[in-house]
C-alpha cells in the first residue's frame, strides 16, 4: 500500500509516517505500540518533539503533531482506575484510532481526515457558483464569486 496513491486506496503521508515511527524499533524509546497493540505511546513528548519530529515532519511542535492526529480522528487514551481518571506520567501520551492497530497496516486506508463545517459550506458555495455561471455574463463571475464567499463566511462566523 503506497502513501498518496498507487495500488489500493491512498494513505495520507502523515499516517504512513506515524505508522513507520511506531513500527521502527530504533524509535521505541520515544514512540511504540502499547502492550495490546490497540494504541501507541509517546513515551517522552519533549524528547520526541526535539529528536524525532524534525526528522520526519516540517516542525518540532508536539501540539501540532497531536492536532494532526486529532484531525484524523485519533484520541488520547485516558486510563481509569478505581472510578477516577489516572494521571498519565508527565510528558507521555497514549493515542488510539479504531483503524490504527499493530499488524493491521491495511486498515490505514480507512482513516480519513475530518472535514470541517466551513469546508463543507465552501464546497457547497463553489457548486452553487458553478451552477450560476451559465446565467451570468462572461467574466462577471470573477467579481460575483468573492461577494458570495464573503457573505457565506460572514453567515457562518456570525452568532
Amino acid at each position: 500500500m503506497k502513501p498518496g496513491g498507487g495500488g489500493g486506496a491512498a494513505v495520507p503521508h502523515f499516517l504512513s509516517k506515524v505508522w513507520a515511527l511506531v513500527e521502527d524499533p530504533q524509535t521505541n524509546e520515544f514512540i511504540c505500540w502499547s502492550a495490546d497493540g490497540q494504541s501507541f505511546n509517546v513515551l517522552d513528548e519533549e524528547s520526541f518533539a526535539k529528536k524525532i519530529l524534525p526528522k520526519h515532519f516540517k516542525h518540532n511542535n508536539m501540539a501540532s503533531f497531536v492536532r494532526q492526529l486529532n484531525s484524523y480522528g485519533f484520541h488520547k487514551v485516558i486510563q481509569y482506575e478505581s472510578g477516577s481518571a489516572k494521571q498519565e506520567r508527565y510528558g507521555s501520551g497514549k493515542y488510539q484510532h479504531p483503524c490504527f492497530k499493530k499488524g493491521q497496516e491495511e486498515l490505514l486506508s480507512k482513516i480519513k481526515r475530518k472535514v470541517s463545517n466551513l469546508s463543507v459550506c465552501l464546497q457547497a458555495s463553489f457548486q452553487a457558483h458553478s451552477d450560476l455561471k451559465g446565467f451570468m455574463c462572461p467574466g462577471a463571475h470573477q467579481f460575483f464569486f468573492p461577494t458570495i464567499l464573503v457573505s457565506i463566511i460572514k453567515g457562518i462566523t456570525s452568532p
